[in-house]
């Protein structure tokens, strides 16, 4: 039982690193990009459905938005985190993206850039704190 008890918080501990490591990257991202990241007009094109049928949940729904950058390609953005509330068929949407990364564009809206970042530093910090205090108390 204690060799099981060992796993689960290891399992806990890693998971909060990582989604500690995965806050402070897109922090970092969206630092630069708001630093040096260039504007542009996106368009909602369509929605699409994440995770359909994995453990049971409902999927969730992503918009695709397409935008054309400064060299006049067209790039299409599908952000991890988007939702549609708010984000309609044929909606336009400000995203900033690095001249030399189109592909790393994101939504430019303030909501989204803080969930991004937020979403995984409160879990990550979360699942830490409970594994420290797991480790501390010998649960």
């Amino acid at each position: 039982m204690e060799g099981e008890a060992t796993v689960w918080i290891a399992m806990i501990l890693l998971a909060g690193l990582i989604a500690l490591w995965a806050g402070a990257r897109e922090a970092m991202v969206q630092h630069r990009l708001r630093r040096k990241g260039i504007h542009a007009r996106g368009l909602v094109v369509g929605h699409s459905l994440r995770g359909a049928g994995k453990d049971g949940g409902p999927p969730s729904r992503t918009a695709v938005v397409e935008f054309v950058d400064a060299r006049g390609s067209r790039h299409t953005l599908q952000p991890g985190m988007s939702g549609v509330k708010g984000l309609p068929v044929g909606g336009e949407v400000p995203v900033r993206y690095l001249l030399d990364a189109p592909e790393g564009a994101r939504i430019d809206r303030t909501g989204k850039r803080v969930g991004e970042v937020g979403f995984p530093l409160v879990l990550g910090t979360l699942f830490t704190a409970i594994g420290i205090w797991m480790l501390a108390t010998g649960r």
